[in-house]
């Protein structure tokens, strides 16, 4: 089975990441992709909604979804859980992986935990972000979705959701921020 996971703080989920599931699901001869919303990102010092709560919007953007899978497992560690972990959990399923970040995360990407290991098991699929460049060794989502969740925080702006889910997040923000 060749599987695609796809993790992150997901704080909120928007637009974005719905475009970079969408093309990564059209390009890559994948079987499943897993969408892991981290308890707490390693990089970052907090996040504003619960995992529990971000799992729960994930798993109501993409109910529709047949190849797509939300995994609670880095949530329900209850910690902040390494990349190399999650792989490691889902290994036992898959004879492949494609592993999905932004090109944000290009700058620190040797710094993360067994980074090496990593890079040996896993073929790299970035998507696309301002003009940040993407090594030509690596897989290229073009995705042109002028939203991030740091902007979101900082304005409460829209997310490009479906009305229901985006009025929930939306809401939520405005009463925890």
């Amino acid at each position: 089975m060749k599987l695609a996971l796809y993790g992150g703080s997901f704080d909120p989920p928007h637009a974005g990441h719905v475009a970079i599931v969408r093309r990564a699901l059209e390009i890559l001869p994948i079987d499943k992709l897993i969408i892991v919303p981290a308890w707490r990102n390693p990089f970052k010092p907090s996040v504003i909604a619960s995992g529990a709560v971000r799992y729960e919007w994930l798993k109501e953007i993409f109910k529709h979804d047949e190849k797509v899978f939300v995994s609670d497992f880095e949530i329900s560690q209850e910690r902040s859980v390494y990349t190399i972990e999650t792989l490691k959990h889902y290994a036992k399923m898959c004879d492949q992986f494609y592993l999905i970040i932004g090109a944000d995360n290009l700058e620190k990407l040797s710094s993360w935990h067994r980074y090496d290991e990593l890079n040996t098991r896993v073929k790299w699929v970035v998507a696309s972000r301002s003009d940040i460049p993407i090594p030509e060794n690596m897989i290229r989502l073009n995705i042109d979705v002028p939203i991030s969740s740091t902007d979101f925080r900082s304005c409460i702006c829209p997310l490009g959701l479906e009305p229901e889910i985006e009025k929930k997040i939306i809401t939520y923000y405005k009463e925890h921020q």
